[in-house]
């Protein structure tokens, strides 16, 4: 344990020698974020104001609305919503997922409207074709007897709360940069060659390269969070104690991914690259430059992204204080840290060099 505390302050050391480059990265990344949170702000906003209000309905086959179930979808096309046919579907979960905005159940003589408690004007719409629909079919309204319902939705979040935080994890999982300053400085000073000649093993050596870059990036992530938060944004964690250990979660997975592109490709240049490559397409599909809520791209595609989980996960948990999605976030880090750390150690211990 003495020797990969020891190897860790070392290269620490080699990593604070750069003092520019993490301050580069502080306030580059600070800038960054504060710009695209204030772009995208307006996008983000248009595209809440521009959503399709949608309608899924059940349709028994005893109805007495039936025989008028094209009038009905006419009726509500008429009025610009979208209406899905279901069948045994659950609708609390539809809207709480946000997948529709209004329920409606059509049972033999009667109906239930459920909406969205935040769709209240749309929801009279509905009311209202209905209405028509019972007008033309009975004359009134008085032989239909009609239950109506709402369930809290899911919030959604503002752009500064979703940007803020999913290009922070974003920047964080680029942070396996600062191991370019590790391997450059060892080459250019042979370091590498001495500590073979030492008692120190290579998986001693592995390890303090790993908790040099962690602690670093962690130190990186508590003065970017506490710029946005103090400085630019006014950003509240619902759960901030279990937010920030997912972050530093995932913190550790990426950096160990990343470690692993250098030790076996052995070049600085091709293995940043190779692993930028890697990272903007998780990013890409993981809702770091467009919005999850809003993305075009399949859900098989997102799952692809551990950083889609991540987003997801802490986006979800600041808006609304918890997320179905924090078991899969907490699976897809353990995975990708196990795996990382274990091949970067089998690899280590062949080539008995870091």
């Amino acid at each position: 344990m003495s020797r990969i505390i020891t190897l860790t302050k070392n290269y620490l050391k080699l990593i604070f020698r750069a003092k520019s480059v993490i301050i580069i990265t502080i306030v580059g990344a600070l800038v960054v974020i504060a710009a695209l949170t204030n772009v995208f702000h307006t996008l983000l906003d248009q595209a809440e104001t521009g959503e399709d209000f949608t309608i899924g309905y059940e349709m028994s086959e005893d109805s007495k609305y039936s025989y008028a179930e094209d009038y009905l979808k006419e009726g509500f096309e008429d009025e610009g919503l979208t209406v899905v046919k279901y069948d045994n579907a659950d609708p609390e979960k539809l809207l709480r997922d946000g997948s529709i905005d209004v329920f409606i159940d059509f049972g033999g003589d009667d109906y239930s409207i459920t909406g969205r408690s935040n769709t209240e004007i749309d929801a009279r719409i509905v009311q209202y074709v209905l209405y028509n629909v019972d007008h033309v079919m009975n004359g009134d309204t008085g032989s239909t007897s009609v239950n109506t319902g709402s369930i809290e939705a899911a919030e959604k979040p503002d752009a500064d709360t979703y940007y803020c935080i999913v290009q922070t994890m974003y920047f964080a999982s680029l942070c396996s940069v600062f191991l370019c300053l590790i391997y450059i400085t060892e080459r250019r000073q042979n370091i590498g060659i001495r500590f073979r000649s030492s008692t120190a093993s290579g998986v001693h050596t592995y390890l303090g390269k790993l908790i040099a870059c962690v602690l670093t990036t962690w130190l990186s992530m508590i003065l970017i969070t506490g710029g946005l938060v103090l400085f630019l944004f006014d950003i509240k964690l619902d759960h901030p104690v279990l937010s920030v250990a997912i972050m530093m979660f995932t913190t550790l997975a990426f950096i160990a991914f990343g470690m692993l592109f250098f030790i076996i490709f052995r070049n600085t240049a091709a293995s940043i690259g190779l692993l930028f490559v890697v990272i903007w397409f998780w990013g890409y599909v993981g809702g770091c430059f467009e919005t999850y809520m809003l993305s075009s791209v399949s859900q098989t595609v997102k799952q692809m992204s551990p950083l889609y989980f991540v987003n997801r996960t802490l986006v979800e948990l600041s808006v609304n204080g918890s997320s179905d999605y924090l078991m899969p976030c907490i699976t897809a880090l353990t995975l990708m840290t196990v795996i990382s750390i274990g091949l970067g150690m089998f690899i280590t211990a062949k080539k008995k060099e870091v």
